[in-house]
């Protein structure tokens, strides 16, 4: 999780993410265009998003679009940028995280055992209300 965490804290690879979540799978060229990142930063954040399997390649002829992986890293991804951005509306993608991730029925001795930590979950009930 903290080699994960790490790859988010880069600002260029939150941007990439978040166009990709905006606009789809994108072209390098047009990917350089929205975000404004230089090719050879581009192509080196892109690469250590695709050896994270965050984004996944795909070729067309000579161009290689770029796509969020899965919908389960789409998912991740938009709530940690709602979380960056404190968006109010980002509320149903928490939820839908938690629904997901939870706890899923693990008690917390078992992730103590494991050495693992126990995070809470979010209810709409326990949301600060703005």
């Amino acid at each position: 999780m903290v080699e994960r965490l790490k790859l988010f804290a880069q600002p260029q690879r939150l941007v990439i993410l978040d166009v990709l979540l905006q606009h789809g799978p994108l072209a390098v060229g047009e990917l350089e265009n929205r975000t404004g990142i230089g090719q050879p930063t581009l192509s080196q954040q892109l690469g250590k998003l695709r050896r994270a399997e965050i984004v996944a390649p795909r070729r067309e002829s000579r161009t290689i679009y770029y796509s969020i992986a899965s919908d389960d890293d789409v998912l991740r991804v938009r709530a940690l940028i709602a979380l960056l951005r404190e968006d109010e509306a980002s509320l149903p993608v928490l939820e839908a995280v938690t629904a997901r991730y939870g706890s899923g029925g693990r008690d917390a001795s078992r992730n103590e055992a494991e050495g693992g930590a126990q995070f809470a979950s979010l209810r709409t009930e326990d949301a600060p209300r703005g």
